[in-house]
């Protein structure tokens, strides 16, 4: 029978000595349980409590956070399961100029009243509309801008993303960035095809296109929600509202108005007049003048508040955007906020997490490089840009030689700037001037270097072993690079008959006249010089049964998945497609 653990209660952050006098053990013995967990660390480093945990349990421990500490932990924007309906929140992205911008002052100009939409006399990031009574709160922001910030604190904080993409250009490179950053946030798409009232309007093709990145229309048989609107007329405009409210309504949204306002920052901006604002949309709970809050690592006490409207509130409750005084320093969009019991309590919190941020980070987790990851395939770099800090000069010579070696047959890693100390603010500027990453080993990170960073996106990786830094280097170059997209021609044939002509789904009937074609191959339609469409082969029948490939000199029955006009005698060309991932050499 197992012995059952012993409990102990154990700060937020604490030095090995500290850490091995309340286990009672020598300090060499818990430096040895750190070591096997791939965490090098001396007597007076610092231990966060995470890691302090893992120690714990190696040593039969049972911990848990000292009561004080409890609420300086991060606080979550965890779903809420029970409370009232809440308003959703919907980030609408794409790619510039398809119609976002005309898209939301339409829906401002039409879903809120006259006499309120001619009385919005400034911009603080977020505002609600109201459709058929219900409220739906929109971020008025830069989209991927505030959507990566927000998102880079790990919470799921918009509910639907409307995803524009214009009639007359159809996808184009930041249409695949917001689909990207919406599927790895886990949020629901609803697709609105904009433009569609300009004379080039394709939707047909529209719709094609984003078939290829698996956003499928249910007429097509899948299950996402397309729809097509005009900013100018408003045609399909309440249709994509009632589309919105009902993929809201799926997920149950809830919040409770009499807890404690937990929610982010959206906007920041220093005015003149009243000194530092920002503007908070309220996750859950409620905001009142008079709280006490604490936002990333300082602290504040709401002194006034603004709706959308430029109207003074007194309280802000959940989805709710309101522009708010009362910060001594500027916070930094995308951070989020809670209220605390008074300003003693947000001050001593605010401290903690201040010290918290000058400990040294112990490890990368896996969700930072598959954000970081998908970061840098989407801005299609095949080199990855490094500002590189370390504690000595052979500890910074020893990591430049061993990533000299990573290179691959697409790309290498590439250091931009180096340095012996802690990583500052300048390293920051660094990295952003080239689009870099900041890389530490054994150093710390100044306070402002961190605020920096989260401001302007970049990431920040620090590291106590040489083999972890190259390994984490080495798997975001290799899986960072697109694979290459390798087509090979297999066969050639001449369509014979049109045996059913469905939109999307043909049974052509073919003579082949070269090459071995299987299941699977891209077929190309041309007729004379006029490339008609391209399809896929699902199936392949001679006669009445179904075969693995077809061979020259024979016809054969396809069924082939394609939405092309073809016509008896056009000419089909089969290719195999490959996608080669980038190696090391």
């Amino acid at each position: 029978m197992n012995e059952e653990k012993k409990k102990i209660v154990l700060p937020n952050l604490m030095t090995v000595n500290e850490l091995a006098e309340s286990f009672s053990v020598p300090v060499t013995v818990v430096i040895k349980q750190l070591l096997s967990n791939g965490v090098l660390a001396t007597i007076n480093d610092n231990i966060d409590f995470e890691t302090a945990a893992i120690v714990a349990d190696d040593l039969g421990y049972d911990v848990s956070p000292r009561e004080e500490d409890v609420s300086s932990l991060a606080p979550e924007l965890k779903r809420v399961e029970t409370g009232e309906p809440r308003p959703p929140i919907v980030t609408v992205m794409g790619h510039v100029d398809h119609g976002k911008t005309s898209l939301l002052d339409y829906i401002r100009k039409t879903k809120i009243t006259e006499k309120e939409s001619g009385g919005i006399t400034q911009h603080i990031g977020a505002y609600q509309a109201e459709f058929k009574g219900r409220k739906i709160t929109f971020l008025d922001t830069p989209g991927h801008e505030a959507f990566s910030a927000i998102r880079a604190q790990g919470a799921k904080v918009t509910d639907v993303v409307i995803l524009v993409v214009a009639a007359d250009e159809g996808i184009k490179p930041q249409t695949v960035e917001a689909i990207e950053l919406a599927r790895a946030a886990n949020v629901p798409i609803v697709t609105a095809i904009t433009k569609i009232d300009r004379p080039e309007a394709n939707i047909q093709r529209v719709e094609q296109e984003l078939a290829a990145h698996n956003i499928i229309t249910e007429k097509w048989g899948g299950k996402d929600v397309i729809v097509g609107v005009s900013a100018k007329s408003g045609e399909g405009v309440d249709e994509l509202l009632d589309l919105v409210l009902l993929t809201a309504d799926l997920q149950e949204l809830k919040a409770q108005k009499q807890a404690p306002a937990l929610g982010f920052v959206i906007e920041t901006k220093h005015d003149p007049k009243v000194g530092y604002t920002a503007t908070l949309l309220v996750h859950n709970g409620t905001l009142r003048i008079g709280d006490a809050f604490v936002v990333g690592v300082r602290a504040g006490k709401v002194k006034s508040m603004e709706d959308y409207l430029g109207k003074r509130v007194k309280e802000a409750g959940p989805s709710v955007p309101v522009r708010v005084t009362g910060f001594g320093v500027m916070p930094n969009a995308g951070e989020l906020f809670e209220v605390v019991e008074s300003e003693k309590v947000a001050r001593d919190l605010a401290m903690s997490k201040a010290k918290q941020a000058t400990a040294r980070r112990i490890s990368v987790t896996s969700s930072d490089l598959s954000k970081l990851t998908a970061q840098i395939r989407a801005s299609r770099s095949s080199q990855i840009a490094v500002v590189l800090k370390a504690d000595m000069q052979g500890s910074l010579e020893a990591i430049k030689n061993q990533l000299a070696k990573i290179r691959t047959d697409k790309g290498e890693i590439k250091i931009i700037s180096e340095g012996i100390g802690n990583i500052s603010e300048s390293d920051v500027l660094s990295a952003e001037g080239e689009k870099a990453i900041v890389v530490g080993f054994k150093v710390d990170v100044a306070p402002s270097a961190t605020s920096m960073a989260k401001k302007d996106r970049i990431q920040i990786l620090t590291y106590d072993i040489i083999y972890n830094l190259t390994d984490d280097l080495t798997k975001i170059l290799l899986e960072s690079i697109e694979p290459e997209k390798v087509e090979t021609q297999v066969g050639k044939a001449t369509v014979l008959k049109i045996f059913r002509d469905d939109r999307n789904e043909k049974i052509v009937g073919m003579k082949v006249v070269s090459g071995r074609i299987t299941i699977g191959n891209v077929v190309r339609f041309t007729r004379g010089e006029e490339e008609v469409g391209e399809g896929t082969v699902k199936l392949i029948k001679h006669i009445a049964e179904e075969v693995g490939e077809a061979t020259p000199g024979t016809d054969f029955g396809f069924l082939i998945a394609t939405s092309a006009k073809i016509q008896p005698d056009d000419m089909a060309e089969f290719v195999k497609v490959d996608y080669r991932k980038a190696k090391l050499i």
